[in-house]
């Protein structure tokens, strides 16, 4: 599973796409679904539980805004091979989700974070330092989720961040995620709820890549 930005890519559904294997890959932050032996793993509607669990608290970093957005996809089978989330707030800017139903890479489904600034609107020097977990779940039984975490420091440049190998298709569509044998992908639909806190930057440097 890969998690790594898309940022030179035109995210304009005119534009061909790029080959996405030249990308540099970067190790993602994922979370142990498991039972821990104390309580059961919360539902994925059930999102100040969900918070708690999957985007624990950074030390030493002050949350400057905290939103939940959650993104209902239907008709899954008939979806182009590159789709956005509707956009919503948070911290002062526009945010929405990247979603390739087909992948980037063969045979996963994957989401990205991105700004939702229109190429000509967004600030020269805009930036923001994110925390996110990106959940994908069954809104018919919220205890079937797949669930991932990063951090990343958004820019004008690079402005998306996200999993290229956010889950195996065959597991969305076919896979017995519970007793029941039921599968996250029902009724060729799922919700995508995205949690993203903003922090405060008080050294201007925080997660910079010093790339550019």
């Amino acid at each position: 599973m890969l998690q790594h930005s898309i940022t030179d890519i035109d995210l304009t559904v005119s534009e061909p796409e790029p080959d996405f294997d030249e990308k540099h890959d970067v190790t993602d932050i994922t979370v142990d679904d498991s039972m821990d032996g104390q309580e059961p793993p919360p539902l994925a509607d059930n999102y100040e539980a969900m918070k708690k669990k999957f985007l624990p608290d950074i030390p030493d970093l002050e949350t400057e805004a905290e939103n939940v957005h959650t993104w209902n996809i239907t008709g899954w089978s008939k979806l182009g091979k590159k789709e956005h989330g509707p956009v919503f707030e948070s911290g002062g800017s526009p945010w929405r989700v990247l979603f390739f139903p087909y992948g980037n890479q063969p045979d996963f489904a994957s989401f990205y974070l991105e700004h939702g600034f229109d190429e000509d609107t967004i600030p020269e020097n805009w930036y923001a330092c994110v925390q996110f977990v990106l959940v994908l779940w069954n809104p018919n039984d919220p205890s079937i989720y797949e669930t991932h975490t990063a951090n990343h420091r958004f820019t004008k440049e690079e402005g998306d961040w996200g999993f290229t190998r956010f889950c195996e298709l065959r597991k969305l569509t076919s896979g017995k995620w519970n007793t029941d044998g039921r599968h996250l992908i029902e009724g060729d639909a799922a919700n995508m709820t995205a949690y993203v806190r903003v922090v405060k930057d008080p050294t201007g440097v925080l997660w910079h890549s010093f790339l550019k």
